[in-house]
């Protein structure tokens, strides 16, 4: 074999060699992705990037009436989110602007960090609009220098639906005048569950788990013997109603980032706060029916520390 010749035949391998590694590592990755969607699985789950593209999914196989090859294959389209099916583009709606699931996520890529237990209402799509209740939780990954993150979708409209018939049968009446009332703005009715049981020696908490119900009890003009509301986070950015609130109804909302502080007329502390810590800054609002609660300082702005 001459010499050239035998260049070229090591050129040919060489190429061979590379065209192999290039597909073994496409493969790798794509069963990296499926491994991630798997390994996360949670009823429906979502390997989605920072635009919320769906790259991998369980829900076509669960749902084989659907089709794939549908576009966009944005989550919300995916889910058939009725504002995304309708605009035809899963974030182009007016109401995506105020969609507790985009802002949870976004903020979730931006900080590189995991979400758990968002709970949401959703109006999905078919041959009727049907409300939804959904839990939300995401795990933020890193692939070949990208972010991702897998995205877990339950349905617990049946199990919400019956800690809500719980709820109403055990929680005494609202209209008890000697016992202070405190308005929880939520979807997540275990989270309410939960801080009613750990203040009940505090105040009485009242669930509220849309606008209207917010409105009907501490709108302008109203608070039928509130004098506090707490929203979560996802609550009160899917619903914009601070301006239609009575002016003297104080308002205090859980974060999930550990931001703390004031904003305007919002006193913001993190979802994090101990139920201690909790229970002596709710103690010392009825006490003294003012903003001087226990753990906040002043200095150039107000801090809750904690």
């Amino acid at each position: 074999m001459s010499i050239t010749a035998f260049v070229v035949v090591l050129g040919v391998l060489a190429i061979a060699l590379v065209v192999v590694l290039v597909l073994y590592l496409n493969a790798r990755k794509a069963y990296r992705r499926k491994s991630l969607v798997l390994e996360n699985m949670n009823n429906y789950a979502f390997l989605i990037d920072d635009q919320l593209e769906v790259k991998e999914t369980n829900y076509y196989a669960l749902n084989p009436q659907q089709s794939p090859d549908e576009e966009p294959r944005l989550l919300g389209n995916v889910l058939r989110c009725t504002t995304a099916c309708e605009e035809g583009t899963c974030g182009k709606g007016l109401a995506c602007k105020h969609c507790p699931v985009r802002f949870v996520i976004t903020k979730s890529f931006e900080r590189q960090k995991d979400f758990s237990d968002l709970e949401v209402s959703m109006e999905l799509a078919g041959e009727q609009k049907q409300a939804v209740d959904v839990r939300l939780g995401g795990r933020y990954v890193s692939l070949a220098g990208h972010p991702y993150m897998v995205i877990n979708a339950k349905d617990v409209s049946e199990s919400k639906r019956l800690l809500r018939r719980y709820i109403d049968q055990d929680v005494p009446q609202e209209k008890e005048p000697a016992v202070p009332k405190l308005l929880f703005a939520t979807h997540d009715v275990a989270l309410f569950n939960r801080l009613r049981e750990q203040l009940s020696d505090v105040c009485r908490v009242v669930y509220a788990e849309s606008a209207l119900q917010v409105l009907q009890r501490v709108g302008q003009g109203k608070d039928y013997g509130f004098s506090m509301v707490l929203f979560d986070e996802s609550f009160l950015h899917a619903n914009d109603i601070l301006d239609q609130l009575n002016g003297r109804i104080v308002v205090v909302k859980l974060t999930t980032d550990g931001e703390s502080g004031y904003d305007g007329r919002v006193l913001s502390v993190p979802q994090t706060i101990g139920a201690d810590q909790l229970k002596q800054l709710l103690s010392r609002h009825f006490s003294n029916n003012n903003l001087a609660f226990s753990g906040v300082r002043r200095n150039g702005g107000t801090e809750v520390r904690g």
